[in-house]
């Protein structure tokens, strides 16, 4: 059965394979056909192609050369969607060659372009790799984070292979933080819609093997060879088996682990990837040794050190170095193994020291750049005080030569005098500035606690615990347990928001859906409600001031909906957009109209006064820059025949 490789898919795989002389044509067909197009958006994604082949091939600069092309051209024409895609290979490309750092702010500049324009496939794309690169310094809770966002969007989007793979790599990632359980139950996660994912299968194998569970590590390893078999998966399958190999060396069967081994050595040998065959060749002369068959080992290990050697591959040839020592040890080749031991050594702390090396220059390079901006600040500044040095020794030299002492006296005591004018004008503006905020932050405080006084309607709380108490009279137990947990769990939102000035988006709207489903319990559910939340919106992230919906809904519940006649059913939207640093709220009921409810409230005995929207209103003025702006519209919705239809309310709301 073949999987269906969804862009998810594609993008990793690209930079796994092997480098073969199929790719090489591909190349060069990709320039050719890019040489007869012209600068632009097609031109741009050819590209793009080039530089992921010499990516995948390691050939690091010759890709930096493309994506440079990609950057001259798109700010020659002024593309952002081009300049950013140019981000994106940069930040691949900088991945690569170690300098994550470097990744994330190319990474970070093309997700924040397309969250700009709204373009969520592509900043998911981009969030994906952003946790990739955490996940390499072992920066797994930002990894994870990255790596959740892109499967929120993915998910939205209903891609089931893309949400499969990112599943499949934050499970990896949590691998790697050594939280094993919480890594089996993404993997289990992703079992549930692919029971035949043959990388879960093995990552499953990974964890268990890493928990020291090889029994449990083996059955997963089987059932992904299973599986890959099935899918004629020749890369995959040569995986499998080597993971198969290391897992019998660990259970000290010796015999089987090479039986492992010289499988996938014979695989790979029809593959391309000659790093990939350099490895079954050393794990196959590894088990040869354990089993004291060293004649075939020695000859083994000598084949897979030049075919390492051949492709340049030096964390591979390390570790043969050190497998040839274990195996000239086992024959009591002291001689020999020391001199491998002696090369695995220097070639170890070779590798430790370029490690750190790179480290070490990452820092010196942010270091001397913040210096250098430093000095440039600190330049720029003497300067001008030199030029105004200058310009006041001119100006002094002119007065004594053309004015004299008495001149020079007096205009000494004019520009005292004008400075302690300036001085005491200052004085009395920032004291002002201070009054004046003194006095907002005090307007501020009280209308909070207006608004804090008219969130919970007395007759509203009077009315629930009252229901509740007839039903726990009548026998109705499980209603009234559910009534009263819904009851209290809005009581302890409305607390909870009412400690800040600000609360997230998302806890708001918690805090309106557990209101309403309370309203609809006591209109023995006959208020239904729909909210909608435009998708560049991330709720976690946007603040307004606690409460402020709240009073609107209120209103929609109390003067509309409970008036419309049965079996009606009264029906609630809630829309939010964002423009120009605002919310844009919108809230419709099907109610009975403005006009209806005033005829009928002025009928009634008990007349409430709706404080709540007039409180709203003054909240909503003093954190408005735009004092003169309408910040609240109600619109009564009606038929042609002028018979009502509802109520629209529309609500702009500073957030920050």
């Amino acid at each position: 059965m073949k999987r269906k490789k969804t862009w998810l898919l594609t993008l990793l795989l690209t930079l796994t394979v092997g480098f073969s002389l199929q790719a090489q044509k591909k190349i060069d067909s990709l320039r050719q056909l890019s040489e007869a197009t012209p600068a632009g958006p097609d031109k741009f994604k050819l590209y793009g192609n080039i530089c992921w082949y010499y990516i995948n091939q390691l050939q690091l600069e010759l890709a930096l050369n493309y994506a440079d092309s990609i950057s001259l051209s798109a700010e020659a024409l002024g593309d952002k969607d081009g300049i950013a895609l140019a981000q994106f290979y940069y930040g691949v490309i900088a991945r690569k060659k170690g300098r994550h750092e470097k990744a994330l702010k190319h990474m970070n500049a093309y997700v924040n372009h397309y969250v700009a324009i709204g373009d969520s496939t592509k900043v998911a794309h981009g969030l994906f790799q952003i946790g990739a690169i955490n996940s390499d310094i072992g920066n797994y809770e930002p990894s994870l984070s990255a790596l959740y966002r892109s499967l929120k969007i993915l998910e939205k989007q209903e891609d089931q292979g893309s949400i499969n793979f990112t599943l499949n790599v934050i499970g990896s990632v949590l691998r790697s933080a050594k939280r094993y359980d919480d890594a089996l139950e993404v993997y289990e996660k992703v079992l549930q819609t692919d029971s035949l994912n043959s990388d879960v299968m093995l990552n499953m194998g990974n964890v268990f093997s890493e928990t020291d569970e090889l029994e449990a590590a083996k059955v997963y390893y089987l059932k992904a060879l299973k599986i890959d078999r099935a899918n004629e998966n020749d890369w995959a399958i040569a995986y499998d088996l080597e993971n198969l190999g290391n897992l019998m060396s660990r259970m000290k069967l010796h015999d089987s682990a090479l039986v492992y081994q010289k499988k996938a050595l014979e695989i790979r040998e029809a593959l391309p990837n000659k790093k990939d065959e350099a490895i079954s060749l050393s794990q196959v002369g590894a088990a040869y040794t354990r089993v004291k068959n060293y004649l075939p080992g020695l000859a083994h290990l000598t084949r897979a050190l030049d075919l390492a050697k051949e492709t340049n591959t030096t964390y591979l040839i390390r570790d043969i170095y050190e497998k040839l020592a274990i195996h000239f040890s086992a024959q009591k080749n002291f001689e020999e193994a020391y001199g491998y031991i002696k090369q695995y050594t220097i070639l170890n702390d070779s590798l430790l020291n370029e490690r750190v090396t790179k480290q070490i220059s990452e820092a010196k390079t942010k270091y001397e750049s913040e210096k250098k901006d430093q000095q440039i600040t600190l330049l720029a500044k003497e300067k001008e005080l030199q030029k105004k040095e200058a310009q006041r020794q001119a100006t002094l030299k002119n007065t004594f030569i053309f004015g004299g002492l008495l001149i020079a006296l007096l205009a000494g005591l004019l520009v005292y005098t004008l400075r302690q004018r300036l001085r005491n004008q200052k004085a009395f503006a920032l004291k002002d500035n201070e009054i004046k905020e003194a006095n907002f932050r005090q307007q501020l405080s009280e209308l909070e606690m207006k608004a804090l006084q008219a969130q919970i309607n007395p007759h509203f709380i009077f009315n629930c615990l009252n229901s509740i108490n007839q039903m726990i009279l009548e026998g109705e137990t499980e209603p009234a347990s559910r009534y009263l947990t819904k009851f209290s769990r809005l009581i302890r939102l409305i607390l909870e928001n009412s400690e800040t000035a600000e609360v997230s988006l998302k806890n708001e709207l918690t805090l309106l859906e557990s209101y309403i489903q309370l309203e609809s319990l006591r209109f023995s559910g006959e208020i239904q409600y729909k909210i909608r939340i435009k998708d560049n919106i991330d709720t976690e992230a946007t603040y307004l001031p606690s409460m402020v919906l709240q009073p609107f809904v209120e209103n929609a519940i109390w003067h509309g909906l409970r008036h419309k006649k049965e079996p009606e059913e009264g029906i609630i939207a809630i829309s939010i957009d964002h423009d120009k640093g605002q919310l844009l709220c919108e809230i419709q009921d099907n109610g009975v109209g403005r006009e209806k409810a005033l005829e009928l409230q002025q009928r009634s005995v008990w007349k409430s006064k709706s404080l709540g929207l007039k409180i709203t209103e003054e909240r909503l003025r003093l954190l408005s820059q735009e004092l003169q702006k309408q910040l609240i519209r109600i619109t009564d919705l009606k038929d042609a025949v002028g018979q009502s239809l509802g109520t629209r309310v529309e609500v702009s709301i500073p957030t920050s």
